[in-house]
């Protein structure tokens, strides 16, 4: 079967713009950025509404962020839950920043990624240090920490930590990409430029945690390193999802600036993915290497 005749990304080939059908339900917690859990539907859409965690930020960047790992992730069938623009009214979202409240336009684009309840069957440890070594020690064992720790090396993120990870009871989600590639946000006006997209390249997160916890507990059974090359397996998909993004508009020009710059970033994915084995390699060998990951100067031999 070819990318364009793929049941599981049917979706996207419509335009990832949700409506919120209801006041989102704010959630209490250290939370970068509002987040709420609420329902949404596509526009004049009989299919059923579905139950999303909304979230609000300043940058388009990052809400264009957001939405390329999603939608990169379902293409690459990582554990990255669905995802989508959420188009709210103020009124619905309850503690939203003053600076919204107090802005012209009553429309609030919101990232939206598919609710992954968590699973309460499990008896967890109480406390931070307990918690989070009960959650690397789950997740380094399952199937996701494995993935998770190449992916976070594919899009350069340096923000995995124990709450954005979320156990269902089958398998770990990984969520939040606010950070990932940014370099993409640098050079996104001269994207087609070659030296841009080799910068694009070359990003190094300044540390990648999961990648970092898996090789800690995981010596020698890991095999981070032999997913390069399935994932290669499954570019096609990826660059059939940056294709269609590139179709993707709603006639809202903030709206529409975003999915532009969401389709930079999955052509940004998908430049980075050939790559993504020497990138892997270099991490598990010098993991604490901080100078390794800064994209302004090469690796030293």
């Amino acid at each position: 079967m070819t990318s364009s005749g793929a049941a599981d990304l049917q979706r996207w080939r419509e335009t990832p713009v949700l409506r919120l059908l209801c006041t989102g339900s704010l959630l209490q917690g250290n939370h970068l950025n509002k987040v709420w859990r609420g329902m949404a539907q596509r526009s004049s859409s009989l299919e059923p509404a579905v139950p999303m965690m909304v979230k609000w930020v300043a940058k388009k960047e990052v809400l264009a962020a957001e939405l390329a790992c999603a939608a990169a992730a379902r293409a690459l069938k990582l554990p990255v839950p669905g995802g989508a623009l959420v188009l709210a009214e103020k009124h619905d979202l309850p503690g939203i920043p003053a600076k919204v409240r107090g802005a012209n336009t009553d429309l609030v684009i919101c990232f939206g990624s598919e609710l992954q309840w968590p699973d309460d069957t499990l008896a967890r440890p109480r406390g931070t240090d307990a918690a989070e070594e009960w959650v690397w020690g789950q997740v380094c064992q399952s199937q996701q920490g494995a993935s998770g720790g190449a992916w976070d090396e594919l899009v350069a993120n340096d923000d995995r930590h124990c709450e954005n990870l979320v156990y269902d009871g089958l398998r770990w989600w990984l969520i939040d990409h606010e950070r990932a590639l940014p370099s993409v946000a640098k050079v996104m006006q001269k994207f087609a430029e070659a030296i841009a997209r080799q910068t694009v390249i070359d990003e190094r997160a300044s540390r990648n945690t999961l990648a970092t916890e898996m090789l800690m507990r995981r010596p020698t059974d890991h095999k981070m390193e032999m997913l390069p090359s399935s994932w290669t397996s499954q570019r096609q998909r990826l660059i059939w999802m940056a294709d269609q993004a590139q179709s993707w508009s709603t006639g809202i020009p903030d709206v529409d600036t975003v999915l532009m710059m969401a389709h930079v970033y999955l052509r940004s994915i998908n430049l980075r993915l050939p790559a993504l084995a020497l990138h892997l390699q270099d991490r598990l060998a010098r993991p604490s290497a901080a100078s390794l990951w800064n994209s302004s100067s090469p690796p030293s031999a």
